[in-house]
């Protein structure tokens, strides 16, 4: 299998599906001044089996250069043989060109079968840099929420609806609304110690290439908690932001907020809601851990390796 780097143009006449929105050419051009360079990869034999985009810093080629993961694109699933071969030629291309590549595979629910082939590919021509733990809910779960839930989530819950909450959703186009949601989460940022990676002038850039849905939960007029989520795939979406004031914390307006966004999903068909990992480098924040599972959510290794 042989390499070869197209422009951008190029690379988009050849694909007519994505695994997921952050591999495409248009969010990759959108934060393209996030890299040194960006290297738009096609894998063929016979034909063109797979696409790659790099992005270059520090000396390395990373998949994705900024995004939650990355990984190869193809229009059909392809075979475990031809995994194995674009992943010898990917690490012989690094060679060549004296730079390391890192590829940070989506978790594993995105394509069980075919990720998991390309971790054991990469795993054996590699290594392994981390292994978070992401964790996702299973919209279907929700049909009976009761049993998925553990009991303090339950009852945190009970609390919280008990409360003069009020959620809803962001209409599409109101940028008060937008930045309202955005600083509530950038204050949960700031009062967490948490990074905010992601300015106001980047989510409104990256909205006009990615669906986004903005929530806001109120009580008694105050902003207390909201959720900023991207539409990755047709039947996938991602929390990128939520969280609560901690002044509000005793209401539990998470576990409130949880509830609703899986509800507003179900009724929209969605199949799955990627929480995202609680993990930084594979150590576990266990407080997040915790609530995630509580909420009733599922577990997924994301893999990241080095070639």
């Amino acid at each position: 299998m042989r390499i070869v780097e197209v422009s951008a143009d190029e690379y988009k006449e050849f694909f007519i599906r994505y695994p997921h929105v952050y591999n495409t050419v248009e969010f990759s051009e959108l934060n393209r001044n996030k890299a040194k360079s960006l290297r738009y990869l096609l894998f063929e034999n016979s034909k063109v089996r797979f696409g790659l985009v790099l992005g270059e810093r520090d000396e390395t080629l990373l998949s994705p250069f900024s995004a939650p993961f990355g990984g190869f694109t193809a229009n059909k699933t392809q075979c475990f043989e031809f995994v194995d071969e674009a992943f010898s030629a990917l690490k012989a291309y690094g060679g060549s060109i004296n730079k390391r590549i890192v590829i940070t595979l989506p978790p594993l629910f995105y394509d069980e079968r075919q990720y998991s082939e390309h971790a054991n590919a990469l795993y054996r021509i590699g290594k392994m840099r981390s292994a978070d733990v992401n964790y996702h809910f299973l919209i279907s779960d929700f049909d009976d929420y009761d049993r998925s839930m553990e009991r303090t989530a339950k009852n945190k819950l009970r609390q919280a609806m008990r409360e003069n909450l009020v959620f809803r959703q962001v209409e599409c186009g109101d940028k008060d609304g937008i930045a309202r949601a955005y600083e509530v989460i950038r204050r949960n940022r700031e009062e967490q110690g948490y990074p905010l990676r992601m300015s106001y002038n980047d989510v409104m850039k990256t909205i006009k290439v990615i669906k986004a849905d903005f929530f806001l939960l109120e009580h008694n007029g105050n902003d207390v908690a909201a959720a900023q989520i991207f539409h990755v795939t047709d039947d996938i979406c991602q929390v990128i932001y939520w969280g609560d004031l901690r002044e509000y914390s005793s209401l539990r307006p998470m576990n409130y907020l949880a509830f609703r966004i899986f509800e507003h999903y179900r009724k929209h068909g969605i199949k799955i809601l990627d929480i995202g990992p609680s993990t930084e480098n594979s150590v576990p924040n266990y407080g997040l851990c915790a609530f995630k599972t509580g909420i009733g959510c599922r577990s997924s290794l994301k893999l990241s390796f080095e070639l």
